[in-house]
């Protein structure tokens, strides 16, 4: 560059007065060839300039990130909803709903309410120890692992319930662990060999009892808590699963099909499998109502159902034993039975057909209170008291709610023909 523009160029500057915008217009205007004029952009201009484009390619990723979203919880069937939120039925569009933190603040305070209500009537069940001896006091103590599992509260007075998972000998020693970590020696065990569950007793009074839920407000998709004793764990532990089943029964060939009026089959099953630290852990819906306990079969996410056991603590308080009521007939469920012959079935899809295999099995048991009520193979039963045998209630499950002596009137057909007859309920 010739020296002569150089120094003109370094004695030019923005005089008083000028904005800067306009002392560069003036600078700019001498005819350098070494030096072009750029493009003046103002400093609010560059942020309005900016805000735009970021307000632009945020739309855009607000738009393909809904789209994503939205595909993927569908892909997924997944929903979320509220701890104690039914879960959407067949054929109705799931939603993705997101809880304000005062909603979920109010579900939480909902579990920890459902949980203090009915955590005073869960117990431990262990064997027992001989706490006499303080020279061996080591020996004496609980650890969690001796936990053989969990009962429920019956009676304010100390009467228990479990199931045969928990209590495999009941002729062995056992202590029980209430929600205070009081101890108490179990004085006597019961065994119901019907249902699976196991009764034990011991010396206690004013204790918090449980209420049972009926098996008509059940519903699948309903979701439960399951409550374990747990000392090691601050007192309780817990699940929320799901009801997936009411009337599930494991068939793995024709035969299984065939029911007796003195045999329960039909289990509850819950949509998440339980630990082994929840056997005998009562089943709780969003009422604390009971539904059953977590049961004594291979599966730990089936459920004994409380109204299995609740007909016979009446007879248990009264004598100290178990005595279930018998009928006597050995059937099908036609709620449960597919492709049977139309003379068999006579088009119907509910009741309780009388049926036996030959010798093996009798439809109708000589003797018993069924035959004597002129009951005779090939019958079906519709209704036990006026109640209807269905898909929701067998035949079984009817007769077991009511107690020795009673008189059932039963409606049979037979032939297309109805009648109905009486039929007194013995013991065993």
């Amino acid at each position: 560059m010739p020296k002569k523009q150089k120094k003109e160029f370094r004695d030019r500057g923005i005089k008083k007065g000028q904005t800067d915008t306009e002392g560069l217009d003036e600078i700019y205007t001498d005819n350098f060839s070494v030096v072009k004029k750029p493009i003046i952009v103002s400093r609010s201009g560059v942020r309005v300039y900016y805000f735009v484009v970021a307000l632009i390619i945020g739309f855009i990723g607000g738009v393909l990130g809904e789209l994503y979203v939205n595909n993927y919880f569908s892909s997924q069937g997944l929903e979320l909803t509220s701890i104690w939120g039914n879960s959407s039925e067949a054929g109705v569009e799931k939603q993705v709903i997101i809880l304000k933190s005062s909603e979920v603040n109010k579900t939480e305070n909902e579990l920890s309410t459902l949980i203090e209500a009915a955590g005073a009537s869960v117990v431990g069940i262990f064997s027992a120890k001989d706490t006499a001896d303080v020279d061996v006091m080591w020996d004496n103590l609980y650890l969690p692992e001796d936990q053989l599992g969990n009962g429920m509260i019956l009676t304010s007075d100390g009467w228990i319930v479990t199931t045969k998972r928990v209590i495999s000998d009941v002729k062995q020693k056992f202590s029980v662990v209430l929600a205070d970590k009081k101890i108490f020696a179990v004085t006597d065990v019961v065994a119901d060999e019907m249902s699976g569950s196991v009764f034990l007793k011991i010396e206690a009074n004013d204790l918090k009892v449980v209420k049972f839920g009926r098996r008509d407000a059940w519903m699948p998709g309903e979701q439960l808590l399951v409550l374990a004793n747990s000392f090691a764990n601050g007192g309780y532990e817990t699940i929320v699963t799901n009801l997936e089943k009411l009337n599930y029964q494991e068939i793995t060939k024709p035969q299984d099909l065939l029911r007796s009026s003195e045999v329960y089959k039909k289990q509850i099953l819950l949509t998440d499998e339980i630990e082994s630290i929840f056997s005998g852990s009562p089943v709780i819906n969003a009422k604390g109502e009971i539904i059953g306990l977590v049961h004594a079969s291979d599966r730990l996410d089936s459920v004994l159902p409380a109204d299995y056991f609740s007909p016979i603590i009446k007879s248990l308080l009264a004598t100290q034993e178990i005595s279930r009521p018998i009928l006597g007939v050995n059937y099908l469920d036609l709620a449960h039975t597919l492709g049977l012959p139309e003379k068999i079935s006579e088009g119907r899809s509910q009741g309780a057909v009388l049926y036996g295999e030959k010798e093996s099995v009798s439809a109708v048991i000589p003797g018993s209170p069924a035959a004597k009520a002129g009951l005779k193979p090939g019958d079906i039963i519709i209704k036990v008291n006026n109640e209807p045998v269905d898909a929701k209630h067998s035949l079984t499950e009817l007769v077991q709610q009511y107690q020795i002596g009673d008189v059932l009137k039963l409606v049979v057909i037979f032939q297309g023909n109805e009648r109905e007859v009486e039929a007194v309920l013995v013991g065993e």
